[in-house]
């Protein structure tokens, strides 16, 4: 249901990954010492699936060359929803790894929740085996400084679909990143973290912790160039119980630094996303193919329906991207991701704010040129499935990171906002990738 692996310690975090260990979060201990060390999840899509979660309960690295071997580096178990990351990595649990070399990770698993689409309608799947561990081969150096531990799930070979069944395989690859030297040139695999979803539970200024959507108790800090936003313009504006985002840089000691704090609701407070379904007209209701939302519910439902009134919000959370495009109640459509916010509110929220958010696409391309080209999404992926879209038109943002050149007939991976005009849809793209 939630979002990623993050495994950054200031000591006052790690201590209370030590309280939650301490009760009975896993038989295991937690790797108590060593090297501070932001462990994430990413995922290569299979574009049929709209949703794929798995809660992990354990990961532990087998040391060489005269490394020991670690303990679990979760304090506690963690659900985690990888078809929205999709082209990049997000943070979500706290722990330490001590230097040296290691030759495989291995990860323990439970609980799959897997949702296809087809001819536009949901479907969850019977999924077997319900739990295992996925075993990781690949070298990696863990320095004395702040690192990253980058664990890339590959859907496409960890699922095999037959009608309303799915056989699971897990399969991973894993490479280890380090703080660059220069602040300002992070990326998400290694110091920059965005969209760390979770409800404030203390603030000690200028600092404030969030308990993220997966479990675990992230310390940050704040200072003079924190941007807060929606409504609040100072960490005094914040209660415990807010429900936040937070945009991260990570220090040289691995501490994180938060760039934006954004208030998405009050204590009471509830947000959701997924991939819009169906929409009215005119606009009242959004359902949407859930992936995430912050009830903390362990058996989520397979559709969400969200109401709008006159008074909702629409916004495009495009973050450091220059995007032009628009999004608004008549600007909406089946396919895209969709984030809604809402305070104090009992199911079916109503949603004082309803955000635009980056997605995946996978399809052939055409028209290729050096500022963007046509992408031709697969009819039974998620959102050929939703949208009944056969073309994109891509544009290129300014600085996209280009892993390949799109070239004409190629199948690639993009990743960036999608807009709709009522007829044509559109994607500003922050990465294109060879879908591997």
């Amino acid at each position: 249901m939630k979002r990623v692996l993050f495994v950054t310690l200031v000591s006052v975090v790690f201590a209370f990954a030590l309280t939650l260990a301490g009760c009975g979060s896993g038989s295991n201990p937690i790797q108590a010492t060593g090297a501070s060390t932001t462990v994430q999840f990413g995922d290569a899509t299979n574009d049929q699936i709209a949703k794929f979660e798995l809660t992990v309960t354990s990961i532990t690295l087998t040391g060489a060359n005269g490394t020991a071997n670690t303990a679990n580096l979760l304090a506690a178990p963690v659900e985690f929803e990888f078809s929205h990351t999709a082209g990049t990595f997000e943070p979500v649990s706290l722990s330490k790894v001590p230097a040296g070399t290691y030759s495989a990770a291995s990860i323990t698993w439970s609980n799959p929740e897997i949702v296809t689409v087809n001819a536009g309608t949901p479907t969850k799947l019977t999924a077997s085996p319900t739990s295992g561990t996925a075993n990781v081969t690949s070298t990696v150096t863990i320095s004395n400084t702040a690192n990253f531990l980058n664990l890339d799930l590959d859907l496409a070979s960890s699922v095999t679909i037959n009608g309303t069944s799915a056989t699971l395989n897990p399969t991973f690859t894993m490479t280890a990143t380090s703080v660059p030297a220069n602040a300002g040139g992070e990326g998400d695999d290694n110091g920059e973290s965005d969209e760390v979803h979770g409800k404030i539970t203390a603030i000690n200024a200028p600092q404030f912790t969030v308990q993220t959507e997966e479990g675990a108790s992230i310390n940050f800090a704040t200072d003079g160039n924190t941007h807060f936003s929606d409504g609040i313009t100072q960490l005094s504006d914040l209660k415990v119980g807010d429900i936040v985002e937070v945009d991260s840089t990570t220090q040289s000691d691995g501490t994180k630094l938060a760039t934006k704090v954004e208030r998405e609701g009050d204590q009471s407070g509830e947000e959701a996303e997924g991939l819009i379904q169906s929409l009215d007209t005119p606009l009242t209701t959004i359902t949407i193919v859930h992936q995430l939302d912050s009830t903390g519910n362990s058996s989520a439902p397979t559709t969400v329906a969200i109401t709008v009134n006159s008074q909702t919000q629409y916004v495009i959370h495009a973050d450091k991207l220059s995007v032009s495009g628009t999004f608004d109640a008549t600007h909406i459509g089946k396919g895209q991701r969709v984030e809604a916010d809402a305070d104090g509110q009992t199911p079916p929220i109503v949603a004082r704010k309803v955000q635009l958010r980056e997605q995946a696409l996978i399809g052939v391309v055409s028209n290729a040129s050096q500022t963007g080209f046509t992408l031709a999404p697969s009819a039974t992926s998620a959102f050929g499935s939703l949208s009944g879209a056969t073309s994109v038109a891509v544009t290129l943002a300014q600085n996209a990171n280009q892993q390949v050149t799109a070239a004409n007939g190629a199948t690639v991976r993009v990743r960036g906002i999608v807009f709709f005009d009522g007829t044509n849809y559109t994607m500003t793209a922050t990465r294109v990738d060879n879908n591997q």
